[in-house]
C-alpha cells in the first residue's frame, strides 16, 4: 500500500509539474497584414489666378499697393469683394479638412468703422456652388474660389462721415488644416 500511494505521489507531481499531459494548450498563426498609404492635404494659389479686386458692379480694380493711394475712390454704397482661386488636394480615407481665411482688413486711414462692413469670407466649388461649410472633404478637391466683400455703408445719417479717408489692405492668410477623423 505504501509503494501504491508512493507511486500515485510522484505521478501526480509529474503532471502537475508540466512533465505529463496536464499543460496549458496554445496555437498560433502568421497571416499577412496588409499594407497603407498616408494620403495628402495641399493649397497652392492657381497660377494666373491671383486675388483681385471687384467693385460693385463687377468691374476689376487696381488696389497694387505699390500703385498711388487714390488709385480707386470707393462712395457709400460701393462694395469691394476679393476673390481668389487655390488648388486644394486633398486624399485619404476619412479626409476632411478646414479651409479658413483670414477676414481682410485695413488699416483704418480715416474710414469710421461705422462706415465699412467686412463679411465673413465665402468658399465655392470649381460648378460655383457655395460650399454651406469650409470642412471639405476629398470630394471637394479641384479648384475653389474664396471671396470676402467690404461693404461701404450708404447709412441715412452718414453725412459727410468717411470722406476723403484713405486705407491700406493687409495680406490675407489662407489655411487649410487637417480635422482628426471622428471615432466610435
Amino acid at each position: 500500500m505504501a509503494k501504491g500511494a508512493l507511486a500515485i505521489g510522484v505521478g501526480a507531481a509529474l503532471l502537475l509539474g508540466g512533465g505529463g499531459t496536464l499543460a496549458v494548450w496554445n496555437d498560433s498563426e502568421t497571416t499577412a497584414a496588409g499594407q497603407i498609404a498616408s494620403g495628402e492635404l495641399q493649397l497652392n494659389p492657381v497660377v494666373g489666378g491671383e486675388g483681385k479686386w471687384t467693385n460693385a458692379l463687377g468691374t476689376v480694380v487696381d488696389l497694387d499697393p505699390t500703385n498711388a493711394v487714390a488709385d480707386y475712390r470707393v462712395v457709400p454704397g460701393d462694395v469691394l469683394t476679393y476673390t481668389q482661386k487655390l488648388d486644394v488636394r486633398l486624399a485619404g480615407d476619412l479626409m476632411t479638412a478646414k479651409l479658413t481665411m483670414s477676414t481682410p482688413s485695413y488699416t483704418q486711414g480715416g474710414f469710421k468703422s461705422t462706415d465699412v462692413t467686412i463679411e465673413q469670407p465665402s468658399i465655392a466649388n470649381a460648378k460655383g456652388t457655395v460650399l454651406p461649410t469650409t470642412v471639405l472633404t476629398e470630394a471637394d478637391s479641384g479648384i475653389v474660389t474664396v471671396s470676402a466683400k467690404f461693404t461701404f455703408n450708404d447709412l441715412k445719417d452718414q453725412g459727410q462721415s468717411s470722406m476723403n479717408a484713405a486705407a491700406a489692405f493687409k495680406a490675407v492668410t489662407f489655411k487649410l488644416d487637417q480635422q482628426a477623423p471622428l471615432t466610435k
